[in-house]
């Protein structure tokens, strides 16, 4: 099993990913590297990080693409879907966020049952039923981007991981109720919020209907966050700032907030 971490991000959240890299090398042990996706224009900020952050069995690598006008966010959601592309040696892919920080020791075990990645998810039922009508949105954009019905929602915890086969999957999936290729169907959607496509709980979504079996499911029902394993991450806003939450992440990172 080769477990990589993927970043997909840009320019804006530059500390918060360097602090985020310092608690993978803190407390992150076994994982084969970390992929870093980024528009192709701000390759040159992110650079520093292959040389800051890789070790000889660990590499760390920026990755590009060309991203599309005034499409910025939906075009980020598309590229985690092409996770296995950027990661072709991978088994499967943990995806973080740079506002995520572990902070606890953490191995890709804690991620996955029996072999399988381990997904949460909560029925629409219970989030409708206890009013997160916000949440509760994400089923008929989920509906119509798979043309199936959804009874749950994904996007429930971080880190989300998946098989690698599973991107290509969907793709494939994707192009074959679609007329159109899979990044075309992302570019057309919405870009503000709400957003109409929405990666995790498309993913999240498809491997419940498609790929049962291959993963391990903890359905939180009517009990929400009650339900959820430790997940061995702190995760905070980048819209906020990272000067507001310094305190916070000290207190994980300790003397290697300084480093």
């Amino acid at each position: 099993m080769k477990v990589f971490i993927n970043y997909t991000t840009f320019r804006r959240d530059l500390k918060w990913l360097d602090y985020s890299l310092r608690s993978i090398k803190k407390y992150a042990s076994g994982f084969a590297g970390v992929t870093i996706v980024v528009p192709d224009r701000e390759v040159p900020m992110f650079l520093p990080f292959e040389k800051k952050f890789s070790t000889p069995n660990f590499p760390v690598l920026i990755k590009n693409f060309l991203e599309f006008p005034e499409k910025g966010f939906v075009h980020h959601l598309g590229m985690k879907c092409y996770a296995d592309v950027f990661q072709p040696d991978a088994t499967h892919i943990l995806h973080m966020d740079p506002d995520c920080l572990f902070s606890s020791p953490v191995t890709p075990g804690d991620y996955f049952v029996e072999g399988k990645p381990v997904l949460l998810c909560e029925p629409y039922a219970a989030i409708k039923e206890f009013g997160h009508m916000g949440r509760f949105g994400w089923k008929e954009v989920t509906e119509n981007t798979l043309k199936f019905p959804v009874e749950n929602e994904f996007m429930c915890r971080h880190p989300a991981v998946h098989k690698k086969e599973t991107y290509r999957a969907l793709r494939d999936y994707m192009e074959s109720v679609h007329p159109t290729p899979f990044i075309d169907f992302v570019l057309k959607q919405r870009n503000q919020f709400p957003q109409t496509f929405g990666e995790f709980n498309t993913l999240g979504a498809f491997v419940w209907e498609k790929d049962r079996d291959g993963y391990h499911f903890i359905n939180r029902g009517f009990d929400g966050e009650k339900a959820d394993p430790p997940s061995k991450l702190w995760q905070g806003w980048s819209y906020t700032g990272v000067e507001r939450n310094l305190g916070k992440i000290k207190e994980i990172l300790g003397e290697d907030a300084d480093s």
